[in-house]
């Protein structure tokens, strides 16, 4: 054993030794099976002997070996020697175990490295007499011995191993550090890892956008439906704990184990039996900026990696992320030179305008930059110009301003250009507006990453902030133009001056106002004083400039009027933009304005007469009405109770008459009848002088009255608590439907009428309605203006008692007057 490091030479050396120095015909060694079912790499199991180096056995020795747990805790546990003779323990366990060895005497001793447990030495012979005192003590000694050598041969292994593994990580590392594009880095990581640990497939998984699935980002030996098909969810599965957790997660035997398959298609492959690998192994690759991917090795047979090999594995892991790492870096140094280039040529395509061509070379950067295929560029309002397409754009342009998002994002596969397997939509947003849109496509069937979405964010952010801007500084130029025309056609003098008071722009009217003559010249040197005709003047706008400047800093525009000779001029003086000191001052030449306030001082005081006059015409208009009104009632009083009664008392006289003079009875009786109709005559004068029933019973029962006096069909319709109007308003109410159901019958032709009263708690509505063959309002307008004075005289009367009155009609629907008195 002297020597050797390989641990089969010391098993097979030591079992040889044994032989020889016991005497004994057999004896082997043999080392503890590590645990299928080990919840810790390395676990032994207790009860299986593997790995056995034997001399002395007829072939090849026994193979396997069980060990109980008695003696096992003798072994291991408590460091004794196990002695056996068939004759006394044929019947126990151990016999029972040592059944097809068939020896007669046997010696089992315990190899362990500082009283952890390796495995077993045994002797056995198949003569009883060969067990002599002593050989117990020499097997124990002799098993120490191996076991010392063991430990020996494991300390070598295991500086064998990290020498391995440092050379394994150096090797990786150098072969990364070359590797300065993200997708070389992964593919080299995936090949490296899968042949440094021995693993049959492997794969490559990364977040999908939004980080709530796991998807094959490149592939080693693993069939093109796993690559297509598998998603797996974050915390399910060797993979989506590996990424979840940030730590690596192993399965030995992952069909037999029970967890739970993270994906369709692996739940799918394992319900048929035909899923083709049983160990798994999760390795979680971390960057800088958080969890990147999984790499996932794969294994036709269950996972055999000890302790060492899974520690080498998380270095691997590690050693990746920090590829992975400078690689994003590379990659955003990059990205960062192609968009500092694209942007600097978008603001220098810019500068001096806005043409088809420059747009044009616009989206050939943007396309450029992105890598993508082809791509369009629509400006709204102004062109679409595209790069990679024919001359004739398409025709889905409304289609993609439809599609348009918040932000850039992939287009689904149904709204990709023909031509195209993916593509993307940036909208043009400055604030709230969007000026446009870009779309790129490719190729390809990937969507756009989102390093390219966020770049084409940039790109489109910043090329609508130099659109607008170069829209700002047209509209601005087109304003100044505006304003300046405005200026030069202004009637108010403006005018602007440095801070010493020379003159720099006077338009037409300032120039008129300061020469005298219109349009007139200022000379080179003009200065605001030359305004100012005497020292007194000079003071004053002097005084003026000083109070706009402030002493506080104020520097707020001050309005006030000046004479200028003539001239009563209104002026505003106010601070020039931009802090140069110099002022902006607008005047007004007010005496036209005076002589205007003059004129309508004049004429409001003519107009205050005439509303004086108009209101004394309309007193003694309603001062008349109600005289008028009462000369009626009297007429219609001495009519009824004096002229109507003589008539009848002279018809009795004559009915008198007749039996006195029978012989002129048809004479008296004819004049009788006379006196009697001449009597009802005066009646109906009377009545409708002043229906006494308007006075005798109120306004409700003499409209009644009316509408059963009238020769169209009429009917009296009253809503609301009556409430009694004074006695001119009941009058003028009267008058007005009186007056509008006489119109009814002269000139509607109508079926029917009504009159509908409504009392409110702020007046009186009452409308009078027909179905007559109405008539245009306009026309009666123009009667009115011709000397018809009808409607106009109702309106008036309405107006006189403090309400109103309207009038709607149209031909061949009616007409309605609506009347409204306040209480």
């Amino acid at each position: 054993m002297d020597g050797s490091l390989e641990h089969g030479q010391i098993l097979a050396a030591v079992a040889e030794v044994a032989a020889q120095a016991l005497g004994f015909g057999r004896a082997f060694a043999g080392l503890l099976t590590p645990s299928p079912a080990a919840t810790e790499p390395g676990q032994l199991n207790r009860g299986h002997l593997s790995e056995i180096w034997s001399t002395g056995f007829v072939g090849s020795g026994p193979q396997h070996m069980g060990v109980g747990p008695v003696s096992y805790a003798a072994l291991m546990e408590r460091g004794e020697v196990i002695t056996y003779r068939a004759t006394h323990d044929e019947g126990t366990p151990l016999g029972r175990g040592l059944s097809d060895l068939a020896p007669q005497v046997a010696l089992i001793a315990p190899l362990r490295v500082r009283g952890q447990p390796l495995g077993v030495l045994y002797a056995d012979s198949d003569r009883p007499e060969a067990l002599r005192n002593g050989d117990a003590a020499l097997l124990l000694e002799l098993a120490e011995q191996a076991g010392l050598a063991l430990g020996s041969a494991h300390r070598f292994a295991e500086a064998t191993r990290q020498q391995r593994s440092e050379s394994v990580l150096r090797e990786l590392g150098q072969a990364l550090s070359g590797k300065l594009h993200l997708a070389d880095t992964l593919a080299e990581l995936l090949q490296r890892c899968a042949a440094l640990l021995g693993a049959d497939a492997a794969a490559l998984y990364t977040a999908d956008p939004g980080g709530r699935t796991l998807s094959i980002h490149s592939a080693l030996n693993l069939p093109s439906d796993w690559v297509l098909r598998v998603r797996v969810r974050p915390g399910s599965g060797v993979t989506g704990r590996a990424f979840a957790e940030g730590q690596r997660c192993e399965c030995h035997d992952f069909p037999a184990s029970g967890m739970p398959a993270a994906s369709r298609h692996t739940r799918a492959l394992l319900a048929a039996g035909t899923y083709p690998f049983r160990g798994v192994l999760g390795l979680p690759l971390t960057t800088r900026q958080g969890p990147f991917g999984v790499l996932t090795l794969y294994f036709t047979a269950p996972l055999t990696l000890d302790s060492a090999d899974l520690q080498l594995a998380d270095a691997l892991a590690v050693q990746g992320g920090l590829a992975i790492d400078n690689a994003l870096l590379f990659g955003e140094g990059q990205e960062r030179e192609r968009e500092a280039g694209a942007l600097l040529g978008i603001s220098g395509r810019l500068e001096h305008g806005l043409t088809r061509h420059d747009l044009t070379q616009v989206l050939r950067m943007m396309v450029e930059t992105l890598g993508a295929g082809r791509g369009l560029l629509h400006i709204a309002g102004t062109a679409t110009v595209g790069v990679g397409f024919p001359s004739a754009l398409p025709d889905e342009l409304d289609t993609l301003t439809g599609q348009l998002g918040r932000g850039p994002r992939p287009l689904p596969p149904r709204w990709v250009m023909a031509g195209a397997g993916s593509a993307l939509l940036a909208p043009l947003r400055h604030g709230a507006d969007v000026l446009g849109w870009l779309y790129a496509d490719d190729p390809g069937t990937d969507p756009p990453p989102q390093a390219t979405l966020r770049l084409s964010r940039r790109l489109c952010e910043h090329l609508a902030d130099r659109l607008s801007r170069q829209q700002l500084a047209v509209a601005l130029a087109r304003s100044e133009a505006s304003y300046r025309q405005l200026a030069e056609s202004s009637h108010d003098a403006i005018l602007t001056t440095d801070p010493l008071g020379r003159i720099l722009y006077a338009n037409p009217a300032a120039r008129t106002l300061l020469t005298g003559e219109r349009g007139g010249t200022l000379p080179p040197d003009a200065s605001l004083l030359t305004w100012a005709a005497d020292a007194d003047q000079q003071a004053l706008w002097q005084g003026l400039a000083a109070q706009v400047r402030g002493p506080a800093g104020s520097k707020s525009p001050i309005r006030t009027e000046v004479t200028v000779g003539e001239q009563r001029l209104e002026v505003q003086l106010g601070l020039l933009s931009g802090g140069t000191g110099g002022l902006l001052i607008m005047a007004r030449d007010l005496s036209e304005h005076y002589r205007l306030l003059g004129q309508i001082s004049q004429r409001g005081q003519e107009l205050e007469a005439v509303a004086l006059r108009r209101d004394e015409l309309r007193t003694f208009l309603s001062l008349y009405t109600q005289a008028q009104e009462e000369e009626r009632r009297r007429i219609s009083r001495e009519l009824h109770d004096e002229t109507a009664q003589l008539l009848v008392a002279a018809r009795r006289k004559l009915l008198r008459l007749e039996k006195q003079a029978p012989q002129a009875a048809p004479d008296i009786t004819a004049l009788a009848d006379e006196l009697s109709e001449i009597a009802a005559g005066v009646r109906r004068f009377a009545r409708h002088l002043r229906p006494s029933v308007l006075d005798d019973l109120g306004l409700l029962p003499a409209l009644e009255w009316l509408c059963a006096q009238a020769r169209t069909p009429a009917r009296l319709e009253v809503s609301g608590d009556e409430i009694r109007l004074s006695s001119v308003q009941e009058v003028t109410l009267f008058r007005l439907v009186g007056e509008a159901l006489t119109n009814v019958d002269k000139h509607a032709g109508a079926a029917s009428a009504a009159v509908r009263v409504t009392f409110s708690a702020q007046g009186i509505h009452t409308t009078v309605s027909d179905d007559g063959q109405g008539f245009d309002p306009a026309a009666a307008q123009a009667l009115s203006a011709q000397g018809h004075l009808g409607l106009l005289g109702l309106r008036e009367r309405a107006a006189l008692a403090g309400g109103t009155l309207e009038v709607e009609s149209l031909a061949g629907y009616g007409t309605q007057v609506r009347i409204w008195l306040p209480l």
